[in-house]
């Protein structure tokens, strides 16, 4: 018996191993399963502002046998009118004074590198925005086909200085905190989520 036993687990183990080398996978960048989130900063105390972008092209190679494969060449423009708080007053202002204080086509573009093997790692994030460049680094986190990135910019490096300016002039007292004082910060928490498409064969 002990011997029929272990004859049906040596089958069972050979069986899943050829289902496994059988398996022809690819995965696939998908824009309609991406977001991309922002969080701003207001007050001496930094209270979050949240938000995101509604519009993101994105180009290069988007399909591969790996995950990495898939995602690790691409390119993407953000349109920066495509800006989404919530609150349709606040984003008019935050295109007026904020964005278009940058002369240009009015896209973030980008691209990552320096991207590290595994389930978890650090990459670099480098983004242009008119004649300004940037690069930051950032976290990821994988989770089967899911794929989280999370970094922090700071806009003055984006020429965004005299927008962050005016933007906080314009919205004076709505951003003054508990002491009275008008703060707007000029760094923003930015976070990507991804799902992509997994097809077998």
């Amino acid at each position: 018996m002990k011997i029929f036993n272990s004859t049906l687990v040596l089958i069972a183990l050979c069986l899943s191993f050829e289902l496994i080398a059988q398996e022809n996978c690819t995965y696939e960048y998908d824009p309609a399963q991406t977001s991309l989130e922002w969080t701003a900063f207001k007050f001496a105390e930094k209270t979050g502002v949240k938000g995101k972008f509604d519009s993101i092209k994105v180009i290069g190679k988007q399909k591969d046998k790996t995950k990495l494969g898939a995602v690790k060449s691409l390119q993407f423009q953000i349109d920066v009118s495509s800006v989404n708080s919530g609150v349709p007053d606040r984003d008019g202002k935050i295109k007026k004074f904020f964005f278009r204080s940058v002369k240009g086509n009015g896209k973030i573009s980008g691209n990552f590198s320096d991207i590290a093997s595994g389930d978890t790692g650090t990459a670099k994030l480098n983004l242009r925005y008119g004649n300004s460049k940037t690069s930051i680094p950032v976290n990821f986190v994988w989770k089967d086909e899911i794929v989280e990135v999370t970094g922090t910019v700071d806009v003055v490096s984006l020429g965004l200085q005299t927008g962050l300016n005016q933007l906080n002039a314009e919205c004076n007292d709505l951003h003054k905190g508990s002491d009275g004082v008008s703060k707007l910060w000029p760094t923003v928490d930015v976070k990507v989520v991804s799902t992509l498409k997994k097809v077998c064969k």
